[in-house]
């Protein structure tokens, strides 16, 4: 079974006015890989704190990667992961 890994994002300068971490976090689970699954663990004003299964074995580096590739995608143009937070999900 895949190792679920924890995602940070927070909100940056570039992000537009108004910008809910809620939305970002749907956008973020809308456009991750077929077959990976998420589960929001929470979200603040500038943050959200996902738990993201990727459909095979992956390490927290790789899961990280595949992360960053969809923030710099325009539907989250403004966001960011933070590093601290990501890793498996003991």
């Amino acid at each position: 079974m895949p190792t679920a890994h924890r995602v940070r994002i927070e909100v940056t300068a570039q992000a537009p006015s108004g910008a809910a971490s809620e939305t970002a976090a749907v956008r973020l689970v809308a456009l991750l890989p077929p077959g990976w699954t998420a589960r929001l663990l929470g979200c603040t004003p500038t943050s959200a704190s996902l738990l993201v299964t990727p459909s095979a074995e992956l390490s927290a580096e790789g899961a990280a990667a595949v992360v960053e590739e969809i923030l710099r995608r325009p539907p989250l143009r403004g966001w960011a992961r933070t590093r601290e937070a990501v890793g498996g999900a003991g």
